[in-house]
């Protein structure tokens, strides 16, 4: 069962939820974060502001790498209750949440600014680098059994210029693509989704 009554997983009250609530918890407590050498960011950093907060903001994300992997129609990301977030779901054939991912999106006043939060937040799991994504990025991915049940989860956490976005993705293991059979390839098209994203949101207006 996924449990949304944590920070992160915040979707209307209305749709049930399949995941226990430390589905929640995990994802709630991946605030990921790159010790980016003092040297490179704030040189440059005090005039570079590639992102500009927008209304569409959700609109602008490409989740089709994700989609493609959860064997799924288009994803679309819908703006969730807390501002500055989008969250999108996978329904199974009951219309229950078979998937269940977020997406949160911090700006800061230029990449100086960002850097620092970045720089001074704690690491939480086992995160891998991410080459050649943004300033830097770090993933998050476990696969766990609970009550005989299976799922699996990925959480992704970006610094480029002046952004912040960390995406998210907690699924039930035994949905029709068995994305749960390959944690590192459903952990591979959250790191694409992101990486097409980001080219989309620089190019807001």
């Amino acid at each position: 069962m996924i449990d949304t009554s944590t920070e992160l997983w915040d979707p209307p009250p209305s749709r049930p939820s399949l995941v226990p609530a430390w589905i929640g918890a995990f994802l709630s407590s991946v605030v990921i974060v790159a010790l980016v050498g003092t040297g490179g960011v704030v040189a440059h950093a005090s005039n570079d502001e590639r992102y500009r907060e927008t209304s569409d903001v959700c609109s602008r994300l490409d989740l089709s790498a994700v989609a493609t992997r959860l064997d799924h129609p288009p994803l679309r990301p819908q703006p969730s209750a807390k501002a500055g977030a989008c969250s999108y779901v996978v329904e199974n054939e009951d219309g229950l949440w078979a998937s269940y991912g977020t997406v949160k999106l911090a700006y800061g006043a230029n990449a100086a600014v960002a850097w620092i939060e970045w720089r001074y937040n704690k690491t939480e799991g086992n995160p891998r680098d991410v080459p050649n994504l943004g300033r830097a990025a770090h993933l998050v991915s476990q696969a766990r059994n609970v009550d005989g049940k299976a799922f699996c989860f990925v959480s992704l956490d970006v610094l480029d210029s002046n952004l912040r976005l960390t995406i998210s993705l907690g699924t039930d293991a035994g949905i029709p693509s068995r994305p749960c059979d390959d944690v590192d390839a459903l952990g591979n098209a959250l790191i694409e989704s992101t990486r097409t994203s980001l080219t989309r949101l620089a190019e807001s207006p």
